[in-house]
């Protein structure tokens, strides 16, 4: 008498080895992806340890100031919120970069009912050291130097545009947005053609870099960082609320 196959338990539920191979890959996945950004991070900074040293021999030599001492805003930073606000909030972000995405996502309504209600003072630092992430399309400083170009010409207009790119933030690997894509999602908030046009002269391009130099300079080293009143955020940003209750504690 033939006996009959037998069939396989749970059919169609992977097995508990299958899991486990699942989520060693996950993590070999993710740990590659540390590296290669730590690798990124380390060679950025570098330069801007570099470029600080010579601008501090120009300084000492020319009579030339240097650098805004930390707590103080500069041509590299997008401010937004009222000057005596409680709290200041600095955000270091990549646009290219997933976890500015998620961080954008957990907080940007928070932050824009924090800032209307004149509790905080927001600072926005937009770096591009992983332009290279779009490859020769250089999306990270195209996006920042379009927020800057928002910023400085319509201000009001900052927050809303800032919040449109990590909207339609592309994924790492990909060319992202084209300058007329990155034009409509400015104009689509309320920026005016005129502006949006102007993006493309690349007028702040200097700006982007030395947003980039400064915060490696200053010791950040991912993004997204974020400090309260200068002090580095305890806890994940990324976690809705984590950023609004201690935006809350340094209020009271």
């Amino acid at each position: 008498m033939s006996k009959k196959p037998v069939s396989p338990a749970n059919p169609g539920n992977p097995s508990p080895s299958g899991n486990r191979r699942e989520r060693l890959r996950e993590e070999q996945q993710r740990a590659q992806r540390e590296r290669r950004v730590r690798t990124i991070l380390m060679s950025v900074a570098g330069l801007a340890v570099l470029a600080t040293v010579i601008w501090g021999v120009f300084a000492l030599v020319s009579g030339v100031p240097a650098r805004p001492a930390a707590g103080s805003v500069d041509e590299s930073t997008v401010v937004i919120g009222k000057a005596d606000a409680k709290v200041r909030v600095d955000v270091f972000q990549d646009f290219m970069c997933p976890y500015c995405g998620a961080f954008e996502r957990a907080n940007s309504q928070d932050l824009k009912a924090m800032v209307d209600a004149g509790t905080v003072r927001l600072v926005i630092h937009p770096m591009s050291f992983l332009d290279q992430q779009s490859g020769t399309a250089r999306y990270s400083t195209r996006a920042a130097n379009a927020l800057f170009t928002v910023y400085k010409a319509e201000p009001d207009k900052a927050l809303a545009f800032n919040a449109a790119l990590y909207e339609n933030q592309p994924q790492e690997g990909t060319p992202g947005p084209t300058d007329d894509q990155l034009k409509s999602l400015a104009t689509g908030v309320g920026v005016s053609q005129a502006v949006a046009d102007s993006f493309t002269k690349m007028a702040n391009e200097a700006a982007v870099v030395q947003a980039t130099q400064s915060a490696f300079s200053s010791g950040v080293t991912s993004t997204p960082t974020v400090k309260i009143n200068g002090e580095k955020l305890a806890g994940d940003p990324t976690q809705p609320g984590v950023l609004k209750a201690a935006v809350e504690a340094a209020a009271r």
